[in-house]
């Protein structure tokens, strides 16, 4: 694997950083998950204009400068280094490490810190091999993480304890709640059908992050709305989806140990999966650059 280190592509077996880097001591550290995809070709990042405003926004909040501008063209020569078309791809931005003069280890970032940025890539499947949704068992755990839901932050100790707590239950997959309100899921956004309605939970509701797969298929599917979803309607809801880069549309089939419908995905999961493929094959996915 050939990886992507402050410029330079790498094996990852020759990847050095420095102990004291902040995404180390602190988790101080933004980054995206993206998927690339065979394209006239050549290959695309699926919603990268939409990953690149989201990313922009995060990087502002934690102060850490770095040109977004160059994502696309960086997961192009990452992708094509590692003779990958259908991929994962990922990228993290931490605050650096302390340069020449600055503390090693200070709450306030010194004045000659540099970002550190680290990329890399792995194999996926085809979209065009996914035409069954994935099924998940999952568990409704209060959601512990703080209030920023919307910045991906690479401190993801509250996702990572409630992952284990959804283990210990036999679970893959959990729906966070907060003050009676559905949140999202351990790495996903959340889908309920509810009688005749496709309802996700709306952002401004509660804290939790703005999904690339959720805005895709908010974008195309007419049936699909958001509102805040209070924690007592998953007992109505016939069917119970995660939306996600790679996760894309999965479909739950049990939730705290209870089953939800015939134990395989519904038809509403299998209509959103559907619709996100051929969103994705017909570039409905594509924004123009913004830079805000």
């Amino acid at each position: 694997m050939l990886i992507h280190l402050n410029g330079q592509l790498l094996p990852r077996s020759e990847a050095r950083l420095d102990p004291f880097d902040r995404g180390f001591i602190f988790g101080e550290g933004v980054y995206e998950g993206l998927r690339s995809i065979p394209w006239n070709n050549s290959t695309r990042i699926v919603g990268l204009h939409q990953h690149i405003r989201r990313m922009r926004r995060g990087l502002e909040a934690a102060g850490i400068p770095f040109d977004l501008s160059t994502l696309g063209q960086r997961s192009a020569d990452l992708c094509a280094a590692n003779n990958l078309r259908d991929a994962f791809v990922y990228w993290q931005v931490t605050g650096g490490a302390p340069g020449e003069g600055d503390p090693v280890r200070s709450r306030a970032r010194g004045k000659n810190t540099t970002p550190t940025i680290f990329g890399y890539c792995a194999p996926q499947p085809p979209l065009t091999d996914q035409t069954t949704p994935p099924v998940k068992r999952a568990v409704t755990l209060r959601d512990i993480r703080w209030e920023m839901g919307w910045l991906k932050s690479t401190s993801l100790m509250g996702n990572v304890i409630s992952a284990h707590r959804a283990d210990e239950k036999h679970c893959d997959e959990a729906i966070f709640t907060r003050d009676g309100l559905i949140t999202e899921g351990l790495a996903t956004n959340i889908v309920l059908a509810i009688g005749d309605e496709l309802v996700t939970p709306a952002l401004d509701s509660a804290p939790m992050l703005a999904g690339i797969t959720r805005e895709i298929l908010l974008r195309v599917e007419p049936r699909l709305r958001e509102r805040p979803i209070r924690v007592e309607e998953l007992e109505h809801a016939t069917e119970i989806m995660f939306l996600g880069t790679i996760t894309t549309v999965a479909s739950a089939i049990e939730l705290n140990g209870k089953p939800i419908g015939d134990g395989a995905p519904g038809p509403q999961a299998r209509a959103l999966l559907k619709a996100l493929i051929a969103a994705i094959q017909a570039g409905k996915d594509i924004d123009e650059p913004r830079t805000k």
